[in-house]
């Protein structure tokens, strides 16, 4: 059993097609992880260093303060960011997969 595994990894290794999903996969890992580290960051640094602005009222007459709308804005994009992910994968990564594991097999 052990002989027939290493024979697909090797072939699996040795296909263009996974190179080319890996180099995919970690472009498009980094975009992501870019803009959540700008996103995240972003919004701790004004948290640490201008508390004052998240304390303000997002407009006349209004409770809600630009902290409360700064936050729920993080988790949207969160949300946002793993829907686009999830669909780069199922668009992009998927196929490459399914085209590995049929010249593997």
């Amino acid at each position: 059993m052990g002989s027939r595994t290493d024979d697909v990894t090797a072939r699996v290794l040795a296909n263009p097609k996974y190179h080319q999903l890996v180099r995919k996969r970690n472009a498009i890992s980094l975009v992501f992880f870019a803009v959540m580290l700008v996103v995240y960051a972003g919004f701790i640094l004004t948290l640490a260093f201008v508390p004052e602005l998240f304390a303000r009222p997002i407009g006349a007459g209004f409770t809600t303060s630009i902290g409360v709308l700064t936050a729920t804005l993080v988790a949207v994009s969160a949300v946002v960011m793993i829907a686009a992910y999830v669909r780069v994968s199922n668009k992009v990564f998927d196929p490459l997969i399914r085209a590995i594991v049929e010249d593997a097999t």
